[in-house]
């Protein structure tokens, strides 16, 4: 009885590792993610910068070509999130640009109030 506790324990170990390991491949063969708002729009680059609290500000450029997929309107001071690849040169490369809403400013995403009866 002992010895099949042992074997299930081991089993469940390297299942665990193998699963612990394989999210980090996905995300090196899908590019990374970096939040913030847009501080600068050029035909060819963005400009995003991450305000957190209590730290430094950090600021990254991205490349836009004709393959990057901007999902909203962009603009400077719009919050969003970019899912980018960096190349061999160290620059980032945007792959996809989604624009978020401000639910506070009603921006275009923000839900309307369910109908009332009367």
């Amino acid at each position: 009885m002992g010895r099949v506790l042992k074997t299930l324990a081991l089993t469940v170990a390297f299942v665990l590792a193998a699963l612990a390991q394989a999210p980090a491949s996905k995300a090196t063969s899908e590019g990374h993610i970096f939040s913030g708002t847009v501080t600068a729009v050029a035909p060819d680059k963005i400009t995003v910068v991450l305000k957190v609290p209590a730290k430094p500000d950090e600021s990254r450029d991205f490349a836009i070509d004709k393959d990057t997929k901007v999902e909203g309107r962009l603009r400077v001071n719009a919050r969003v999130s970019v899912r980018f690849n960096t190349g061999d040169d160290g620059e980032s490369h945007a792959l996809r640009i989604i624009v978020r809403t401000d639910t506070k400013t009603g921006g275009p995403a923000t839900p309307k109030p369910p109908a009332t009866k009367r």
